[in-house]
């Protein structure tokens, strides 16, 4: 099995771009491991959001891509559920597992989501549970829209 050490979300750095970091011995700072919030679970439908939110016509967040994106976190969850954890808790977890050459930050505003994700440290994934982790496909969906997409490195 090879290792990663990209999010659950988005799994495109794991062919090329970790492989150059490794050999060079630099170390990845994974971008937004918990899914622009999906993988915590809270988020159930495109509704949740504010109307100003730019998640409302990101590809991932609309459509048919956000039902299928859906199915990441259900199955986040189950495992989370398995080892009494939280789903943003289960994908670090899976995430620190990867490799210690990475170090998730994700972003939050809140003391009480601090000292939930740093928990993720002591969460125990099984063999299967990594192994089901590991199957997961990718987030459905361009990550930005045409808009943000064309603003990328200019």
């Amino acid at each position: 099995m090879t290792r990663s050490s990209t999010p659950l979300w988005t799994r495109d750095v794991e062919e090329m771009i970790l492989p150059l970091l490794r050999e060079l011995g630099i170390g990845f700072v994974p971008y937004s491991p918990l899914g622009h919030g999906l993988l915590t679970g809270q988020i159930r439908s495109v509704e949740d959001f504010p109307d100003d939110d730019w998640r409302k016509t990101n590809p991932r967040f609309t459509g048919e891509n956000f039902h299928r994106n859906l199915a990441i976190v259900d199955e986040v969850k189950a495992i989370g559920a398995e080892v009494g954890a939280t789903p943003a808790q289960t994908a670090l977890a899976w995430l620190l597992t990867r490799g210690n050459d990475t170090a998730p930050i994700p972003g939050t505003r809140r003391v009480t989501r601090v000292e939930e994700n740093t928990a993720a440290h002591s969460i125990e994934l099984t063999t299967d549970q990594l192994n089901r982790l590991n199957r997961l496909r990718p987030a459905a969906g361009e990550c930005h829209d045409e808009t943000n997409t064309a603003s990328i490195d200019r």
